[in-house]
């Protein structure tokens, strides 16, 4: 009797441990598969604005509408380079009408009106995915990209904000089910080569201003739900701050610092590959 509940005991402990065993794999092999997808998403951006000035002071709050495409990679795909490499690239845009309250550049009288803002974003990432705990993978990763803001406050005074990104960040994804993957992004970005170019009519070229080094921070969280074959839906939300750090223009006009609040949602549909 002691020989068969030993023998039986050895079979449970067995199985159990290939059932777990399993599972992890199945719940890593989940979170790749939410990896290696290309998707399409509607996006809703409320825009926060605000100059660092002493009164009258620009700032601008309002929502764009838009949409946000990205394709991402993750897998064995050389063998001379480590499993689960990850390769993933997002591009998003918005545009849309957002309250201004300022001043005139010129004659520095206050100013009520609706920019009609549109901002685009592009982000590469390449990282590793590392397999931490049962159904959890952490990937860290190095990303670059760019963004830009065209301001355009009225038919004769318009200003274009652009900056190159590069930073690294963290990807931290959960397999709640074999089709639901939850994931939380943390990311810090260098803002570099940034400035501001104004075009105003009736005044003369005043160049552009050159802004220093700052920085942009980012965190987002999403899921993301196979709901039949190679077909998920997904969405999340996310937010990001940053600063431009303000520079001289010329004739003596000067772009002051500046701080951004983006609060982003989207909702989209993606194609596993």
């Amino acid at each position: 009797m002691k020989q068969k509940l030993a023998v039986a005991a050895a079979v449970g402990l067995a199985v159990c441990s290939f059932s777990a065993i399993a599972f992890a794999s199945g719940a890593e092999s989940s979170i790749v598969a939410a990896n290696n997808e290309v998707g399409i998403a509607a996006v809703g951006t409320l825009m926060n604005y605000q100059e660092n000035l002493p009164s009258p002071s620009d700032t601008e709050s309002g929502w764009m509408p838009g949409f946000e495409f990205k394709y991402s990679l993750m897998g064995n795909y050389f063998s001379s380079l480590p499993s689960n490499i990850y390769f993933a690239v997002n591009y998003q845009f918005n545009s849309g009408g957002i309250h201004y309250d300022g001043a005139n550049l010129a004659t520095h009288k206050p100013v009520q009106t609706t920019d009609d803002a549109t901002t685009n974003r592009v982000l590469a990432r390449i990282g590793k995915g590392f397999t931490i705990a049962r159904s959890v993978m952490l990937t860290p990763y190095i990303a670059g990209g760019y963004q830009d803001w065209n301001r355009h406050l009225s038919a004769i005074e318009t200003e274009d904000y652009s900056s190159g990104l590069v930073g690294a960040g963290a990807l931290f994804q959960y397999a709640a089910t074999s089709d639901l993957v939850l994931s939380a992004n943390l990311e810090g970005l260098a803002m570099v080569g940034a400035g501001m170019t104004p075009h105003l009519a009736g005044l003369p070229d005043l160049g552009s201003a050159s802004f220093k080094t700052s920085g942009q921070e980012k965190i987002g969280v999403d899921a993301d739900y196979k709901i039949s074959g190679p077909w998920h839906i997904y969405g999340g939300l996310s937010f990001t701050h940053f600063n431009y750090t303000g520079g001289e223009l010329k004739y003596g006009f000067f772009e002051p610092s500046s701080q951004t609040n983006l609060f982003s949602m989207d909702a989209g549909i993606g194609y596993q590959f």
